[in-house]
């Protein structure tokens, strides 16, 4: 009898033991940092931590803060589009030189949604006026008038700073003002490096936006600075508001340039 007592103590410290190892490994499991949160099957992407604008009361310090913020990926990506745009031109000079379309050249038509795949000199003049930069100053008070300085649902969630839709269901946000017959949604990045170089990628190849282009290529042809304030004036359709808009940009851009 003593023996079955002792056997029944032994088993059930053993579950005990297994069950504190047990409850501990989840527990670890669940708070460790390098793992995903799990939501249903999929992981949720890693991504960037913007600061807390909407917490910041003195004005000065929330400008400074949010462009602080934006200008390093605004610049990237400038800088990104300014070494393809050389490239290109070097090719341009010496284009005697190459019997075939290189493939970077023809990434770049892929890239920047040109409907051809010629190589010509025709082609490559019409590809320089989408491969080019956006002012950084005009970028940068976009992404401030658009995201609220940072503060918008879209922002803070999607990491959408310049508030570009995207038209798949479950794509991005849906906008709690949207209209019942509206389907789009307010496109949701991994990054703010993602959300800049698509907004980029917008104004350089939607023919929304061909006025803007064309403006930057007569200033590149009279070998003057491409500005934030003469490239405004082709943004009237980016917002509802049109000239109002462009008229709120270039009035941001003033007020602000201490900050950019």
């Amino acid at each position: 009898m003593r023996f079955g007592f002792v056997a029944k103590v032994v088993v059930a410290l053993s579950i005990l033991v297994v069950s504190i190892v047990f409850i501990k490994a989840t527990f670890n499991r669940q708070f460790t940092a390098q793992e995903p949160l799990i939501i249903g099957k999929q992981p949720l992407p890693t991504k960037d931590v913007i600061p807390a604008f909407s917490a910041m009361t003195n004005v000065t310090q929330k400008k400074q803060a949010f462009f602080n913020f934006i200008r390093p990926g605004v610049v990237n990506a400038n800088r990104a589009i300014a070494l393809d745009r050389q490239y290109l031109l070097d090719l341009k000079a010496d284009f005697k030189s190459h019997s075939s379309a290189p493939s970077r050249y023809l990434s770049l038509l892929n890239q920047y949604k040109m409907d051809t795949k010629t190589f010509d000199l025709l082609s490559l003049d019409q590809l320089l006026q989408r491969v080019d930069i956006i002012p950084n100053g005009l970028v940068m008070v976009q992404a401030a008038n658009e995201s609220g300085w940072g503060t918008s649902r879209f922002a803070r969630l999607g990491l959408n700073f310049f508030g570009q839709w995207c038209f798949s269901k479950g794509c991005g946000l849906v906008p709690s003002a949207r209209n019942d017959d509206a389907s789009h949604e307010v496109k949701v990045f991994d990054s703010v490096d993602e959300s800049i170089s698509s907004y980029l990628r917008n104004l350089n190849t939607h023919p929304a936006y061909r006025h803007l282009r064309d403006v930057r290529a007569v200033l590149r042809e009279h070998n003057e600075p491409v500005t934030a304030s003469k490239l405004a004036t082709g943004l009237t359709s980016y917002s509802e508001r049109g000239e109002e808009y462009v008229l709120e940009l270039l009035q941001m851009l003033r007020h602000n340039k201490a900050y950019l």
